[in-house]
């Protein structure tokens, strides 16, 4: 027999589901399920070579650790489990190589042996156990119902694998065997939790987010996918679909009773979802919604919501309540960037409808221009979330090059330049007391920083962004600000002298 090229072995069993499937589709799901793997292990520049046997991939790589860290987060992989010995697959062999490799492990505890055959051999498993606890039992004691230590032997292609640790996989179906979803995220714990869910049953996810919050919460969104994607999306190449909700907000606002705001803004989530599910050819739409977690996901609101889907709506998460859910999160790997991420559909301070019928919610939608909507469809960003680097994150979020009319502007600099030069109404808060006090400022603004070379502000920006803030940092020095303003005060005098007789 050859020496392998990799010393290391990782053992990753294929979940019921896929084992239990009739032959035709077990192969169809397992071909998938090794194309994942390999991008998995690929994706982490972990060297291998993969083999299907029986219902088992073997995985030789010089680095078994990190390989079994990889693939315990693939979709479909029931346990993962680093193999610590090998032996050839007979009795004598199995029995010195295993003695030798656990005898330390077992010592003064209690410990049991379990072997698996995944072809044919002249002894029993049970001639296994036997043989091999014979001499671990001079180290520790037999305890076959609550062993501190179980010995595992698997058989297979002629070899004797041991290990004594079995860790759990993900589990589910490989993604992409069950088709596409589109998932409405809003960097929240609960729709990436619901988006793992379907994930994990083996559905396509792409994502949708309707932006209320500016650059800065796309930002964190686009944060919360991009791990979502990389922790767990092998095999998939996801796209995020980026809509302008402002002026759509602003027009229901306007338009509509308070009381429903919340149910409109649902329909045109649930609209414009439909829309992007159609362009991906998606099945189905994902959400976050629980019931009874807020005043739109009653159970009669939520009734009267699906009238207004134009596509299938799954809730994985409906049974779940809020902790379940944060901890779930925590599993997932999302919950550090949701928890900093603020609520941005929270609209009207009347108390909310939590009986919406039907015919009273679409009149209230009938008010509203559908152009609106389709155009927020039709000038979407679309976000190739496997192609975003980390300088993506940082660089393309922070800057602004002009200065919003609702935004509040911070001088930097230190007092004495403050007082010679400073943008009209600007506040100063030179950089080492920003640092200090920016949490004390009020979250629910807009927040544009600048400084004497446009070298400072970036940083203060994404550690506000990152606490929750949504800021930004004027692209340049002092001098590309003052352009600013001048170009500013020359639109509002142009503007006077258009009004004018």
């Amino acid at each position: 027999m050859p020496e392998p090229r990799f010393p290391g072995i990782v053992l990753a069993l294929l979940a019921p589901d896929i084992v239990i499937k009739a032959p035709g589709t077990r192969r169809r799901f397992v071909e998938r399920l090794r194309a994942n793997l390999e991008d998995a292990l690929a994706r982490n520049r972990v060297p291998h070579e993969t083999v299907l046997r029986g219902t088992r991939f073997l995985v030789r790589t010089p680095d078994p650790e990190a390989a079994a860290s990889v693939l315990r987060h693939v979709f479909g992989i029931a346990t993962v489990a680093v193999v610590e010995a090998v032996a050839r697959a007979e009795l004598e062999d199995i029995v010195r190589v295993g003695a030798e490799r656990f005898r330390q492990a077992v010592a003064g505890r209690r410990f049991a042996v379990r072997a698996k055959k995944l072809e044919r051999h002249p002894f029993s498993t049970q001639e296994i156990e036997r043989a091999l606890g014979a001499p671990l039992a001079r180290a520790g004691t037999v305890d076959l119902t609550n062993p501190d230590v179980t010995v595992h032997v698997e058989l297979s292609g002629g070899e004797a694998f041991l290990f004594t640790r079995r860790r759990p996989g993900a589990g589910g179906l490989p993604a992409g065997v069950q088709g596409r979803a589109v998932a409405l995220v809003s960097g929240g714990f609960d729709s990436a939790v619901a988006a793992w869910r379907i994930m994990r049953r083996g559905a396509e996810m792409h994502y949708v987010y309707c932006n209320l919050g500016g650059s800065a919460h796309e930002r964190m969104v686009l944060q919360v996918v991009k791990v979502l994607h990389e922790l767990w999306g092998f095999g998939l190449r996801p796209r995020l679909h980026v809509l302008d909700f402002v002026p759509l907000v602003e027009e229901l606002r306007r338009r509509t009773g308070a009381t429903l705001w919340q149910m409109v803004l649902k329909v045109l989530f649930y609209r414009a979802a439909a829309a992007v599910a159609r362009m991906e050819r998606a099945d189905v739409v994902v959400t976050g919604e629980a019931v009874g977690q807020v005043s739109s996901q009653t159970l009669p609101n939520l009734a009267t919501l699906d009238r207004f889907a134009e596509v299938p709506v799954l809730r994985p998460l409906c049974g779940y309540d809020k902790s379940e859910i944060v901890a779930e999160a925590r599993r997932v790997g999302t919950a550090p960037l949701s928890e900093r991420i603020p609520e941005m559909c929270g609209l009207a301070r009347a108390k909310p409808a939590v009986n919406a019928r039907v015919g009273v919610l679409q009149r209230e939608v009938d008010k509203l221009d559908p152009e609106l909507l389709e155009r927020a469809v039709r000038e979407r960003r679309v976000i190739r979330v496997h192609e975003v680097t980390a300088a993506d994150l940082r660089t393309d979020y922070l800057f602004v090059d002009d200065i919003p009319e609702d935004a509040v502007v911070i001088d930097c600099r230190e007092p004495e330049l403050y007082r010679i030069w400073h943008v009209p109404g600007a506040i100063n808060i030179p950089v080492a007391q920003l640092v200090e006090t920016f949490r004390r400022l009020d979250r629910g603004r807009r927040y544009v920083l600048y400084c004497t070379f446009g070298t400072q502000t970036p940083l203060l920006a994404e550690l506000m962004q990152q606490a929750g803030f949504e800021a930004y940092a004027f692209r340049g020095g002092i001098r590309a600000v003052e352009r600013a303003v001048a170009r500013r005060e020359d639109a509002a005098l142009a503007g006077e002298g258009e009004a004018g007789p």
